[in-house]
């Protein structure tokens, strides 16, 4: 797996690095974000659904558990924060063979007890911590895809972003 973390020290760094990554996605992909609340889960989850163009925008799906978007592909945002540890993501309708065209955002996977075999889909794991400010982030980006991971990297350190090998 590869791996990196990633200091966002503004709101407009964090959009940009939303940005940079929906430039990566593909349909299938599931990309998992981690953090305590007000990590910035959400605020990633709307910068990348802004750049795909969803419709409507990502707004926190906490109480709805999945909310369905159109945009350049198909985005499908959740939120598992009211399930009890170690739901099945299934059994709850998180997952769905209409995912596979599209990108799956899922906020508090951990609370979840998702199928090991994926399907074909990617992961991507993002884990969010406060930083030194109030505004900063630390991003810590887990990637089994070598070569989308390699494209990140090179995107990110391209925009100026502060990269740190994990």
């Amino acid at each position: 797996m590869s791996a990196l973390n990633l200091t966002l020290s503004t709101l407009d760094q964090t959009q940009q690095f939303g940005a940079l990554l929906a430039g990566l996605l593909q349909p299938g992909d599931r990309l998992f974000l981690i953090g305590e609340i007000g990590a910035g889960k959400t605020t990633l989850a709307r910068a990348i659904g802004a750049a795909l163009q969803a419709d409507p925008p990502l707004t926190s799906p906490t109480f709805v558990l999945m909310s369905e978007h159109l945009g350049t592909m198909p985005i499908w945002h959740g939120d598992a924060y009211r399930l009890p540890d170690g739901s099945d993501p299934l059994a709850h309708g998180l997952i769905d063979e209409r995912q596979a065209s599209g990108l799956t955002i899922m906020e508090w996977p951990n609370l979840l007890h998702w199928p090991t075999s994926g399907g074909g889909a990617a992961q991507i794991t993002i884990s969010l911590r406060s930083g030194a400010t109030e505004e900063q982030r630390i991003a810590q980006v887990d990637w089994l895809d070598a070569v989308r991971f390699q494209r990140l990297r090179d995107a990110l350190h391209a925009a100026g972003l502060e990269l740190h090998d994990v």
